[in-house]
């Protein structure tokens, strides 16, 4: 079985992840999925905090997938080595803990899947490069060129697409009554207003704007605290 939720920032939003929040987590087994949509947060610091939340998560009955979010240490996640796995690239961070990396098509219990992370930290004038933002957290352009080709390969058609913002035209009604939402410019966000226009799939899943909202019209999810099986 597959789930999919929203953002857990590190620590901050992990307790929907607690068999009280999450039940279903009894049943599963380390070839059953959880899939975080971006801002996971747990490599961060490098030290034993760090261990001590991935072990919370390698513990899990289930295996933890996640993709990056721009609230992520991605310094620190690109030391992780890089492998292939059913299909795509992942980073390994623990055995039962990858990161799904960004412009990558995956093969899981025979569903596919694009992945793309990252988004722009609208509050990245306040927070400092290296220690609280990264440059990183918008997907470069070699990764772009990456997830066109895959999709290609993979004839523009995929059953899930999970990415941590949504297309600029989703995120943009989604917020269409906050007007600092509305007014910036994002690139990954433009960039998936391309595959939204050009990429048949059955449904789309995003983080990062911290509510549960669904967009039937788009067949788009939004999620923070929800957990839906796929």
């Amino acid at each position: 079985m597959i789930f999919i939720t929203g953002d857990t920032h590190r620590i901050r939003d992990i307790d929907k992840l607690e068999v009280e929040q999450f039940p279903e987590q009894e049943m599963l087994t380390k070839d059953d999925y959880l899939i975080i949509a971006g801002d996971f947060g747990a490599v961060w610091t490098g030290d034993e905090q760090d261990d001590e939340i991935l072990e919370y998560h390698d513990f899990k009955n289930y295996t933890t997938l996640f993709i990056a979010g721009n609230h992520e240490n991605h310094d620190l996640l690109e030391r992780y080595p890089v492998e292939l796995w059913n299909g795509g690239k992942v980073r390994r961070i623990r055995d039962s803990v990858l990161q799904l990396m960004n412009g990558q098509v995956y093969e899981i219990d025979g569903k596919t899947f694009f992945t793309m992370g990252g988004a722009t930290s609208v509050d990245k004038v306040f927070r400092k490069e290296g220690i609280s933002w990264w440059p990183q957290e918008e997907p470069s352009e070699e990764e772009y060129a990456q997830a066109l080709e895959n999709l290609n390969k993979a004839g523009n058609s995929v059953d899930y697409i999970i990415t941590h913002t949504c297309p600029e035209k989703v995120r943009k009604q989604a917020f269409s009554v906050y007007d600092d939402f509305v007014e910036y410019s994002s690139g990954v966000e433009q960039f998936l207003d391309i595959v939204y226009d050009n990429v048949a799939y059955k449904k789309w899943f995003a983080g990062h704007i911290h509510i549960d909202r669904e967009f039937r019209e788009h067949k788009l999810r939004i999620l923070y605290n929800s957990i839906v099986k796929i």
